[in-house]
């Protein structure tokens, strides 16, 4: 591991004074940071741990949106009762991430800021909707989820930038939440592919609204919006589902690696996307 200059600010204000300095990398819960550091696949001149700040761990509510600090964990979201009414498929897909101790350490800014094509938090918050609110020494502004992400790895994040916190607005009662996971051993380890869902029915038994977000089938997590576009109106059964799947594969580009190949990617979103339409409906109809 080479050497690089460590700091430890305890405060907002220390913090975007050191992001004013260039070079610095963030480290959070350190989950995906520090083994690619070890594995010198990695190098950096300075790291600026974030662990202390608690201004950037909370999860809270106002009238009409939910917020979540950047240091706030998966243990802190699994925890949480505003997540857990709020944000049910975020719950999920927090259940799923690692061991204990990942829960623990791992972070959900570090999963948005890493932005891996298979970040289990990314789906669930895009069909919540969600948006991040940045902040630097030039100031705050706040982009859409999909906005930040920008391609493996990459982000719109500036060098002098980290993300405060994420929010989404509060999604009505009648909206039902599904995600659905693959991976060779579920919880521990990258995942091979992801799907969220959400879905609203009216009292005409009738899907009103939908949300579809895939994961590590794409250079970075997709909405799938024509595919969303094709419920509105039907009813919440199986042909509904088969239509909206085939209508995502056509936006997914998979790829072959260690863990899986493209051609079975494509074949599990299938399943997974079908599987989290039929959890959404199901979640959706004892609401109303």
């Amino acid at each position: 591991m080479e050497e690089f200059e460590y700091f430890s600010p305890t405060d907002l204000p220390q913090l975007l004074q050191l992001l004013a300095s260039p070079g610095g990398r963030i480290l959070a819960g350190g989950t995906d940071l520090i083994p690619r550091l070890r594995s010198n696949t990695l190098n950096v001149s300075a790291l600026i741990d974030i662990s202390h700040i608690d201004e950037l761990r909370f999860i809270r509510e106002d009238a009409e949106r939910v917020y979540i600090g950047s240091r706030s964990s998966y243990a802190d979201v699994l925890e949480s009762t505003v997540l857990s009414q709020y944000a049910p498929v975020l719950v999920q897909a927090s259940r799923l991430v690692g061991s204990p101790m990942a829960r623990a350490r791992g972070t959900i800014g570090g999963n948005i800021g890493n932005a891996s094509p298979a970040g289990d938090s990314l789906p669930p918050l895009l069909v919540l909707d969600a948006d991040a609110a940045l902040v630097g020494p030039r100031g705050g502004r706040v982009l859409l989820l999909e906005e930040l992400l920008t391609g493996p790895m990459k982000t719109a994040l500036a060098p002098d930038e980290i993300i405060h916190h994420l929010s989404f607005p509060k999604p009505p009662a009648v909206r039902g939440f599904g995600f659905e996971k693959l991976g060779p051993r579920q919880g521990m380890t990258i995942s091979i592919a992801t799907a969220a869902a959400a879905i609203e029915i009216n009292s005409n038994n009738k899907i009103s609204a939908a949300r579809i977000a895939l994961g590590a089938v794409a250079p970075t997590p997709i909405r799938c919006k024509a595919a969303e576009e094709l419920l509105i109106g039907r009813e919440p059964e199986e042909g509904a589902w088969k239509l909206a799947v085939e209508a995502a594969l056509k936006k997914i580009a998979p790829i072959d690696d260690v863990r899986a190949t493209a051609d079975y990617r494509r074949k599990a979103t299938g399943v997974l996307l079908e599987r989290a339409l039929a959890s959404a409906s199901e979640m959706a109809k004892r609401s109303i």
